[in-house]
């Protein structure tokens, strides 16, 4: 960030220093367009009439300093956009969320995240939902130890030693209809992210390099600690943020406003920040404004998966547009757009569940499948399809966005003041080089 600022100063002193030789050079050729009318004055005819080649010449010359003046100023205005001192402009960015139980980000993986311009990574440590039994609040999902053990006895490390990581927390909604003390629940909420983060930060890779292979070629395992205790350290200083996913309602706001104030008492330091659904950003006045400086607006899930009459419940082109209509909103924005898909599974208008990942290359050409209109499939035989029995004629759905949508998605994106940057829901390797989501990442930069 600092290294961006300062090349933006450079920048800006280089421009005002154009600017001013711009403005010696009008001056000095206004100078001698006055010098000009002055000799032409004293070239008159005897009548009074002033030379004719004289004038037209002054005329010319007038016309040719306008034409210069507009032609340098777009020339310096517009060098914001080339290289600079032989450096190319730098390369846009964007974070993503990663959405599973355990983290196991390689090399691979690094190389990829390096190519995009990857900064944060919003990393799912646990959900929250209301327990009937308990009369409480309880975790679901932890990202495991198992995975822990398999790193640090096993010859593998996580390769997100330079990136910003984010630990983020899905709460469900019903969690907030209940009485609940939220700060009793921020408390148990940052307890457990520490530990979470506590337990694997070990398993960090901490960039090695030539000090540490070195140390290792000597068996200096003193100084081979020291770096990695000096990289678990920087790592850990990165993690300033903390994101909270929950789709609340008009009925729970109040509750859930207060336990996110809830969580900045019980992090100083850290920025608290939270998602944002779609009717959320366009109901703004009965939803609410949430009390955190920044948030992720979720442009995806727009209609309900179980209802057999939505054309597509993941993305909709028109249903976002109708959305974002009214682009103004009072917080800081990052935009998160779909990289993912399933199929919805029918019989006679009756949802049986979804399919998760499923996509046209499965069903297109596969014997099991006919086409019975647009994005949609109709079996043709009884079976067990994702565990769940599918009789003949029983239809599947499939939602996903095309990267043309989100491309042109991203476009009118940037026309939107509260929006400064893209994530990506979520990290696929697959998923990322099949969605050209460089391109899309492009298409936001180039438009904003």
């Amino acid at each position: 960030m600092s290294n961006n600022v300062k090349q933006l100063s450079n920048n800006v002193k280089q421009l005002s220093n154009n600017v001013k030789q711009l403005s010696n050079n009008v001056k000095q050729l206004s100078n001698n367009i006055k010098q000009l009318s002055n000799n032409s004055k004293r070239c008159q005819k005897p009548n009074g009439k002033k030379s004719k080649p004289l004038s037209l010449m002054k005329k010319w010359l007038y016309i040719f300093a306008c034409a210069m003046t507009v032609m340098l100023m777009f020339t310096f205005c517009g060098n914001g956009h080339h290289k600079k001192n032989g450096q190319a402009p730098p390369t846009p960015s964007c974070n993503f969320y990663y959405w599973k139980t355990s983290l196991d980000f390689d090399k691979e993986d690094k190389a990829l995240a390096d190519s995009l311009g990857l900064r944060k990574l919003y990393v799912r440590y646990f959900d929250v939902d209301w327990s009937p039994t308990l009369n409480m609040p309880v975790p679901l999902g932890e990202l495991s130890e198992e995975w822990e053990r398999s790193i640090v006895w096993g010859n593998h490390t996580i390769h997100i030693q330079d990136l910003q990581m984010v630990p983020t927390v899905f709460l469900t909604n019903r969690v907030f209809a209940q009485a609940i003390d939220v700060d009793s629940l921020a408390a148990k909420m940052t307890r457990k992210i520490k530990n979470i983060t506590d337990g694997f930060q070990y398993s960090i890779a901490p960039g090695w390099g030539p000090d540490y292979d070195n140390a290792e070629a000597s068996s200096n395992w003193q100084i081979q600690d020291s770096l990695v205790e000096t990289a678990h350290q920087q790592f850990l200083a990165r993690m300033t943020e903390i994101q909270v996913d929950c789709d609340w309602t008009p009925t729970t706001k109040d509750r859930y406003f207060a336990f996110l104030k809830a969580m900045k008492n019980q992090n100083p330091g850290i920025d608290i920040t939270c998602t944002v659904r779609l009717h959320q950003f366009r109901d703004r006045d009965r939803s609410g404004i949430p009390p955190v400086d920044r948030a992720t607006l979720m442009c995806y899930n727009v209609a309900p998966p179980k209802d057999p009459g939505v054309a597509d419940a993941i993305f909709d082109e028109k249903l976002v547009a109708g959305y974002l209509k009214n682009g103004k909103y009072p917080l800081l924005l990052e935009a998160a757009l779909p990289l993912f898909g399933w199929g919805a599974l029918f019989h006679e208008n009756e949802f049986k569940g979804l399919a998760s990942g499923l996509t046209e290359k499965d069903v297109k050409g596969n014997p099991l499948f006919a086409e019975a209109g647009e994005n949609r499939y109709r079996f043709t035989q009884d079976t067990v399809f994702a565990e769940i029995y599918m009789r003949e004629g029983d239809v599947v759905r499939l939602d996903a966005p095309s990267a043309t949508e989100l491309e042109e998605l991203a476009a009118h994106l940037a026309g939107i003041g509260a929006v400064q940057g893209l994530s990506f829901f979520d990290w696929d390797m697959d998923k990322i080089h099949s969605y050209h989501v460089d391109k899309i990442v492009k298409k936001f930069s180039d438009a904003k």
